[in-house]
């Protein structure tokens, strides 16, 4: 998972949104009145939402949670079954894939006991604050706080399936992958070929997995870095700045 910035919507859908909203409230059963109107959402403000989705979404249109899948679903991240309130909510939606809206998550939702979300929502934290990265197998591990294991890291592992066997290798794959590209980026650069230099950047920004080039940015700003990365890699990363802000 990695840390994505949402997007405005325009007044009019803002204003559809509301009314939906102030619909769902004011029935005599908010859960089966939001359940007939998410039925009835295609219409020119959804097309404005997915688009907007797929534009803050990683990669080629990839789904929010696992990265890897393309996010087909606009996913209620409170679910409109529970919380039939918040189905109409801008600040709610998620872009996911079927297997992770319908497969994984489905309803789960745990609360802590403050009644707030265990769960990581990408759009307004950073997911690293809760989630560490092992590098070498693939595998997300919850953060330790004062060696106390993140519980929303916990959850957030369980709830969206992100110890999927098919997901750490893909991780792995990536983490693998972009040290290649890196080198094919200097290679290119310095043979001035600047339209390779850019298909590279295209590729490796499109590339599922965008967060695990988050951590291969920040173990390369560690001390420690040279242990994890070729120093050509190193190197690289040092003369093109700019590659920290491709992402």
């Amino acid at each position: 998972m990695k840390k994505l910035e949402r997007e405005t919507l325009s007044d009019s859908a803002a204003a559809f949104l509301k009314e939906r909203s102030e619909k769902v409230l004011g029935a005599a059963s908010p859960r089966k009145e939001a359940e007939h109107l998410w039925g009835l959402k295609e219409n020119l403000a959804f097309e404005e939402i997915r688009t907007k989705l797929q534009s803050m979404a990683t990669g080629l249109q990839r789904c929010m949670y696992c990265e890897d899948s393309v996010g087909t679903d606009i996913e209620h991240f409170w679910p409109k079954s529970k919380y039939p309130e918040r189905a109409f909510s801008w600040t709610n939606y998620l872009l996911a894939c079927s297997g992770c809206n319908s497969n994984e998550k489905r309803d789960q939702f745990p609360l802590d006991d403050a009644g707030l979300p265990l769960l990581v929502d990408p759009t307004r934290e950073d997911p690293r604050t809760h989630l560490v990265l092992s590098v070498r197998t693939g595998k997300y591990k919850p953060r330790t706080h004062e060696g106390v294991e993140s519980l929303k890291g916990q959850w957030s592992i369980k709830v969206f399936g992100l110890d999927r066997d098919i997901l750490e290798k893909g991780r792995t794959d990536a983490w693998h992958t972009i040290p290649a590209l890196l080198l094919r980026y200097d290679a290119a650069c310095q043979q001035e070929n600047w339209l390779l230099a850019l298909a590279v950047q295209r590729t490796l920004c499109r590339t599922p997995f965008a967060s695990v080039f988050v951590w291969f940015r920040d173990i390369a700003e560690s001390t420690n870095a040279a242990r994890f990365i070729d120093e050509r890699c190193l190197r690289v990363l040092e003369q093109y700045p700019d590659i920290r802000d491709w992402l």
